[in-house]
């Protein structure tokens, strides 16, 4: 069996084939415009020394790391006519542009970036044609299914909601593994009546794993940051938030990853038997140079990931298919290739491949 992946994102949205998968993932492509100054401040008018323009958007990055990473991917979305150029370079990165559409009427979305000197950022999103519904309408009254070649699909949360939930719904339906990155983060309705159930593998990191414990809590709010508080505190590894996030009924049947920065990244999957969690560490990979920017790391760890999962057949469950070690592996190749990423500048530039991360890798466990 051949296994595919679909992506829907903001820009565009792909369909990914890592080893015998293949994915889809629906999301944005952004045309990105970067400044760089010495720091980052409100209210205030600086001058930047540098300007480029490139392309991004979560699930443009996210496509590009998993091609990176060896897979095959389809992006499925939406960007202006003035967004010719972004299909062409995502072209290049050999991912496929088949479920792209373009739209007459709309502009492609926009991300305007604000790098300081140590590595940190400030992003504003206008979502132009990213939040188009043309997908939705061209697909409302046919019978067919939707992803038909896909075994995997990859959602963020940054094109329209209703697209967002129409796509997980089909894929479920149709037997796909399914994987969420909520960034941006839902809204605190949005959160409680989602179909979290759907949701086979969620990936976050500590900020949004806080959020959605918040949101999803039946508890008050000062009970809950009560309970965060304490949680946190007696965690002797970051993450403990996630854990509290796992525990709730809402998210049962669901994986959870919670990456924590220069701490590295906690699993939380859950084992074929119902017996419950089985929590994995992984530290975060030992970094080289002098040089810091860590716009795109997380996209990148979530590209590489989405890859490691691939080596698996859509229903592949920890504790039968998937072992502790299978997932650590993920887990260590996903940081270091999120690592990598972070010492060169920009999101898809600095992105590295499959063979540089084996290497590195490689070099580590030579000098160890």
């Amino acid at each position: 069996m051949q296994f595919k992946l679909i992506l829907i994102a903001f820009l565009l949205s792909f369909t990914v084939q890592v080893f015998a998968s293949k994915v889809l993932t629906a999301s944005r492509v952004y045309h990105t415009i970067i400044s760089q100054s010495p720091y980052i401040v409100l209210r205030t008018t600086m001058v930047t020394w540098t300007y480029e323009s490139r392309v991004g958007g979560k699930g443009a990055n996210q496509a590009v790391a998993i091609a990176n990473a060896g897979g095959h991917v389809q992006f499925f979305g939406t960007v202006g006519k003035d967004g010719k150029w972004i299909v062409e370079y995502m072209e290049e990165h050999a991912i496929d542009t088949s479920g792209l559409i373009v739209s007459e009427g709309e502009t492609t979305g926009r991300a305007i970036i604000q790098v300081s000197d140590d590595g940190e950022n400030s992003i504003v999103l206008f979502p132009g044609a990213n939040h188009s519904e043309l997908h939705e309408t061209k697909n409302v009254s046919s019978s067919e299914p939707r992803f038909p070649d896909a075994t995997h699909l990859l959602l963020q949360n940054e094109i329209n909601y209703q697209s967002t939930l129409a796509s997980l719904l089909k894929a479920k339906d149709e037997g796909l593994c399914t994987i969420f990155n909520p960034s941006p983060m839902l809204s605190p309705a949005q959160i409680r009546t989602f179909p979290w159930d759907k949701v086979d593998w969620l990936l976050i990191n500590e900020g949004e794993a806080e959020a959605l414990y918040r949101g999803s809590c039946p508890e008050s709010q000062d009970s809950t940051a009560q309970k965060v508080s304490q949680t946190a505190s007696n965690t002797s590894v970051k993450g403990g938030v996630a854990s509290l996030l796992a525990s709730l009924d809402a998210f049962t049947n669901t994986n959870i990853i919670c990456t924590l920065g220069a701490d590295g990244v906690l699993a939380y999957p859950r084992r074929s038997d119902g017996s419950g969690i089985a929590p994995v560490y992984r530290p975060a990979a030992t970094l080289q140079g002098d040089f810091r920017d860590t716009t795109g790391a997380g996209d990148c760890f979530t590209g590489f990931f989405v890859s490691g999962l691939m080596q698996y057949p859509p229903d592949a469950r920890f504790g039968r298919e998937i072992s502790e070690d299978g997932i650590s592996r993920i887990l260590e190749f996903s940081n270091q290739a999120a690592g990598m990423s972070v010492e060169r500048p920009g999101t898809i530039d600095s992105f590295p491949k499959r063979s540089y991360v084996e290497q590195r890798i490689n070099q580590g466990l030579e000098a160890s």
